[in-house]
């Protein structure tokens, strides 16, 4: 009776366990993905705590202020042209003190799309600045419906049009140019400065909206030939006196036609300074084919703009010499009603590698009658800046029990030509609190063994080592070359892998989830090439079908187990810098998209590249994006897993448990493990397992029963779990 009693209890207790289980998976399986920006890791140069290190980057900055928080104070917008993205940073300044800018990104995915250049300005009178960006070959408008903190933006202007000498016409500003937008007749309304096709002359667009209507809008009208009776030819030849008739008859033609010196090439930069606060309108000026800023003081009035002469090297004590296309932006940053000048580069990409991106914008501060340098790398010495083309992982390379953080470039210009490198920044926290520290900028040597560009790194077993090793692909004069670190060592090794293209770019994953590593090869068009065993056979030309994408293309990817649901999820940015995340069904290739606001938030600009990484050792896999402006951001993984919460105090977590496919195992150690049944005997051969990278075991093979899977940790502790094959 007693062993009756005994059974029946059994029986119930294995039931309500295995109820137990199957509603803990239904748990896990029911939690979706979230994530949200991380800027909690302290990182330092060597030489201080870097005050905005996850701010991504800078290399083409153009700046405006605008309140993004609703607080009355502006803060301030950095908008890079290589990467067409927008940065936002809160103004913490004292007034007339010390400036100080926080980076914060949340405000940034209120922002719209935005193209070539960015002005602000209040063009309606609601003390709410504007966007005026570019479209095709004219002016695109957003109104500021902000509420409050509540940042918001709606379309008010698909193209801007001007009324010319003979009928409306389109407000022409090309796409490489940054025009002047402002007050520039004093009648309280924006009007717009732009150069005419041909790049030699301005056109000043009034705005008549006041005169017209009675309140302020968008109505404009052509006045004259040109403005401020001036031809640029070059760099340093600016033709003055000049009429600009109001009659559509004047000679200004003419003369930018027959100089033998007519810049051929378009591409110019514009804005207003007013110093001495007269209300009439000074200009800065800058080209693309020139490295010097040019000053032109007004000496006309409201009425009648009027310019003679040119300062060529400005400012005078230390003129901005960039090696093309200087832009200046005037701000008044602390708030004490005296500007500050930044200024950067307008260059759309780093053709030849001419460009300095590590240094590239520059502050300027206004004292006792002079422009005074204060920073030649303002807001970059302040992050993670690489250069350009960042491209990073977090891996144990040290082999401490943490994370260090390994960031690739897409090259930089030395003494014997562009080389790219890895940063190298160690953990010197914990591997629950990271903190790190920059140790060198040019990791194993690297840019003294390989003159090549835009490194890739990634991270899998690439030898069968059981420990994955550092992987690189770089571009060199001979096309992509693969190289590899493994743990405790800065000695790169080279591995040979044929039939790769200029701009492939090879990943090292196990997609189908066999245990074996596989190819997956991302090409310049977006598709995917996934290969056999021998990684010498193409086995799919369009791997996950991106051929069919005819919305956005495929720019980097990932996979990981993110939400510990023991399915891949499939984490790439597009060519526009978008978040999309996909389930992949190994047996298919097929990727199920997910649709949600929380994927759609991020905009991480034009070519990012992504990877996933448990940087806080939580037990989630979290994601790092490198920036094409040199910087990194993190997404940390807030999805809700019990696994997740629970592995910290246990030194293996299995799931699903029963199962007859396959069960996922992750780790607090790294170690081994191995099934074993009742009385001991090996059912699965030992098999190295890394910390909190989860494991994918095949039960299917496995005759039905109660096993045990043993864990032997790297400090010889030894953990066993009951493992159900149903």
């Amino acid at each position: 009776m007693l062993q009756f009693a005994y059974c029946v209890y059994k029986y119930r207790m294995k039931n309500l366990v295995f109820l137990f289980l199957l509603v803990f998976s239904a748990q896990i399986l029911g939690q979706g993905l979230q994530f949200k920006f991380n800027q909690d890791i302290n990182v330092s140069n060597g030489k201080g705590i870097l005050k905005n290190p996850w701010a991504g980057g800078l290399n083409a900055a153009q700046f405006s202020q605008i309140d993004l928080n609703g607080d009355g104070v502006e803060d301030v917008l950095a908008f890079d042209r290589t990467n067409q993205k927008v940065f936002t940073y809160i103004n913490k300044s004292i007034i007339g003190g010390a400036i100080a800018l926080a980076y914060d990104p949340m405000y940034e995915k209120n922002f719209p799309l935005i193209e070539n250049w960015l002005i602000v300005c209040d063009f309606d009178g609601d003390r709410r600045k504007d966007l005026f960006t570019s479209t095709s070959a004219g002016v695109k408008v957003y109104r500021n419906i902000s509420v409050g903190p509540n940042i918001k933006f709606e379309v008010v202007s698909e193209a801007l049009f001007s009324e010319g000498f003979s009928g409306k016409i389109n407000l022409y500003v090309a796409a490489s140019d940054i025009p002047a937008i402002g007050d520039l007749d004093g009648d309280g309304d924006i009007d717009i400065l732009s150069f005419e096709p041909g790049g030699h002359y301005l056109e000043f667009h009034k705005n008549m909206s006041v005169e017209k209507t009675g309140q302020m809008g968008l109505q404009f009208q052509k006045l004259g030939d040109c403005w401020g009776n001036f031809i640029h030819n070059d760099c340093r030849d600016i033709l003055f006196g000049v009429p600009c008739n109001a009659s559509g008859n004047s000679s200004v033609a003419l003369h930018s036609n027959l100089s033998p010196y007519q810049t051929m090439h378009t591409g110019n930069s514009l804005n207003l300074l007013d110093l001495n606060k007269d209300g009439i309108k000074d200009l800065l000026f800058g080209h693309v084919t020139c490295s010097n800023l040019v000053y032109l003081p007004n000496t006309g009035s409201l009425n009648q703009a009027n310019f003679l002469k040119a300062e060529f090297d400005y400012p005078t004590k230390n003129p901005v010499s960039v090696p093309s296309f200087a832009a200046a932006f005037p701000l008044d940053l602390n708030g004490d009603g005296q500007m500050e000048l930044l200024t950067s580069t307008n260059a759309a990409d780093n053709g030849g590698y001419i460009q300095d991106f590590q240094n590239s914008v520059s502050l300027f501060q206004f004292e006792k009658g002079d422009w005074v340098l204060k920073s030649k790398n303002y807001l970059q010495s302040e992050m993670i800046d690489v250069g350009e083309g960042a491209s990073c992982v977090w891996w144990d390379g040290d082999q401490d029990g943490d994370l260090d953080l390994y960031v690739g470039n897409a090259g930089i210009r030395g003494l014997v030509g562009v080389r790219a490198s890895i940063f190298y920044f160690e953990n010197v926290g914990t591997s629950l609190k990271p903190e790190l520290i920059l140790k060198t900028d040019d990791f194993g040597g690297l840019s003294k063994l390989i003159q090549g560009t835009d490194i890739r790194l990634s991270l899998a077993d690439l030898v069968s080592s059981g420990r994955r090793q550092l992987i690189l692909s770089i571009q060199t004069f001979l096309g992509p070359e693969i190289r590899y670190f493994t743990s405790n060592s800065s000695v790169s090794n080279q591995y040979k892998l044929a039939g790769l293209s200029s701009g492939d770019r090879p990943l090292f994953t196990d997609w189908n989830q066999d245990g074996q590593v596989d190819l997956l090869v991302l090409e310049k068009s977006g598709r995917i090439r996934s290969y056999d065993r021998s990684f010498s056979k193409i086995l799919s030309s369009d791997w996950g079908g991106f051929s069919k994408k005819t919305d956005w293309v495929l720019q980097s990817f990932t996979l990981a187990d993110g939400d510990l649901d023991g399915r891949l999820d499939f984490i790439g940015v597009d060519n526009f810098g978008r978040l999309h995340v996909g389930i992949l069904d190994p047996t298919t290739s097929l990727i199920f998209w997910q649709s949600d606001a929380n994927f759609e938030s991020f905009n991480f600009g034009q070519k990012a590249t992504v990877s996933a990484s448990d940087w806080n050792q939580d037990g989630l896999m979290d994601i790092s994006v490198g920036l094409s402006t040199g910087g990194v951001q993190l997404l940390q993984n807030k999805s809700m897993s019990e696994l997740s919460s629970n592995v910290e105090n246990s030194f293996i977590q299995i799931w699903p448990n029963p199962s007859k496919e396959y069960v996922q195992i992750i780790t607090n150690e790294s170690g081994t493990y191995e099934v074993i049944d009742f009385i001991g005997k090996k059912i699965l051969a030992i098999v190295q397992i890394e910390k909190l990278i989860p494991s994918r075991i095949d039960v299917s093979r496995i005759s039905k029963g109660v096993y045990f899977l043993k864990f032997t940790s790297s400090k010889n502790q030894i953990s066993l779990r009951k493992l159900v094959v149903d």
